[in-house]
């Protein structure tokens, strides 16, 4: 019996209680884990959007820069920021492209 009771003192108590509190509290963390995996995911996803859509507006400007003493020009707007942004090399090869096409 004194066994039982050092064993139980040892692991606190070993009630119905504490495994309830215990369970309530794996699910908490549980819970809280999801929330912030589901929270944090879009804000990377929209954070990684603006940075490669401002990297895309650097790109445009510096390029009309250099193209204003070739007499090259791009449009610097929002269709063509995001354009580049979300594509990439192949999006500044397709504004530039619909540059030419157009202008």
């Amino acid at each position: 019996m004194a066994k039982n009771l050092e064993l139980l003192l040892i692991i606190g108590g070993g009630g119905k209680m504490e495994v309830g509190v215990i369970l309530a509290t794996l699910l908490l963390l549980i819970s809280l884990y999801v929330i912030i995996r589901l929270t944090i995911g879009p804000l990377k996803v929209i954070s990684r959007f603006f940075v490669h859509c401002m990297i895309a507006l650097l790109v445009l400007i510096a390029l009309n820069f250099v193209g204003f003493y070739v007499g090259f020009h791009l449009p610097v707007n929002p269709v063509s920021v995001i354009g580049v942004g979300v594509l990439g090399f192949p999006g500044l090869v397709l504004v530039a492209f619909l540059s030419y096409l157009f202008i």
